[in-house]
């Protein structure tokens, strides 16, 4: 029998060795992996801290969510939270530094807030980093049309032929559904995104600069209610075949915890039209 030379045994030894190495790394990231989804996926590590962190858009949207004369949160969202907050016995921590829709969103998913409940629509781009639950509510997507735009279009002209036009411009709140939407309804138009609707907007929509601006029914109600001479300038159209399904959100390996809400939505929550939620809070809806 022929005699291994020390360079063959050092070499086997180090495929061995490699091997019980990758072995090793692999048994300890599958341990890491499964630890995260442990951690997100049961309501361990919330009821450990007592707490339950939930994420609200900075900005008040009434009826979702405000705040009263005597300087309290209240709204539709607010009430939810609360009611998830009693029916898991924890305490509720109302986190409201996000600036935009996206940066609610990216609490969760960066694992800074434990769900967000804020008005908040479903988008692919989202998706891709947090679960979204059962809706609790709906709205018409809508368009806040200039009327002389519309004029030299002519009557009967769809809202789709006019913004589906190299040459239009609508305004969108910058962070929010609503980009993404206009760039799937409206793929040939100039987006003109803004973070405020109210100054930075509309008033460009009145001068026709801005052919439009799209959001949903309820915002572009508000407007045509508190903006001066709109119903001069402006034209309210709902989009009758595009919904707005407004849902919570929770981290992307939150399985268990998404499970549960939708049952929570399914079987305790009463869920309210939104009508009816506009004429609970009118007014702090039309408040100027």
């Amino acid at each position: 029998m022929r005699k291994a030379s020390p360079l063959s045994f050092i070499s086997s030894f180090l495929v061995v060795l490699f091997a019980a190495f990758n072995a090793l790394s692999s048994e300890q990231e599958q341990k890491i992996k499964a630890e995260t989804l442990l951690a997100h996926s049961s309501f361990d590590d919330i009821r450990k801290r007592g707490v339950l962190r939930v994420a609200m858009h900075k900005k008040d949207h009434p009826p979702f969510f405000m705040v009263d004369e005597k300087g309290e949160l209240i709204g539709v969202d607010v009430e939810i939270a609360k009611e998830i907050a009693k029916q898991l016995d924890l305490s509720l921590e109302i986190n409201r530094d996000a600036e935009t829709f996206d940066e609610v969103v990216n609490r969760v998913s960066k694992g800074l807030s434990d769900i967000a409940v804020s008005k908040l629509s479903m988008t692919l781009t989202r998706a891709q980093n947090v679960r979204y639950t059962k809706p609790y509510s709906s709205l018409s997507k809508s368009v806040l049309l200039n009327r002389v735009r519309l004029l030299k279009f002519g009557e009967g002209t769809s809202i789709e032929q006019i913004f589906n036009n190299k040459e239009a411009i609508i305004g969108v709140l910058s962070g929010s559904s609503y980009e993404d939407f206009a760039k799937r309804l409206f793929s040939d138009a100039k987006l003109y995104g803004r973070s405020d609707w109210t100054e930075d907007i509309v008033p460009k929509v009145v001068t026709g600069e801005v052919w439009g601006a799209f959001r949903d029914e309820l915002e572009v109600r508000r407007t045509m209610f508190l903006y001066k001479d709109a119903s001069y300038h402006l034209l309210a159209i709902n989009l009758k075949d595009e919904q707005d399904p407004i849902m919570m959100v929770v981290h992307k390996d939150a399985a268990m915890f998404q499970n549960w809400l939708d049952l929570y939505l399914s079987y305790v929550h009463r869920r309210e039209d939104i009508k009816d939620s506009i004429k609970r809070f009118e007014k702090y809806v039309y408040k100027k």
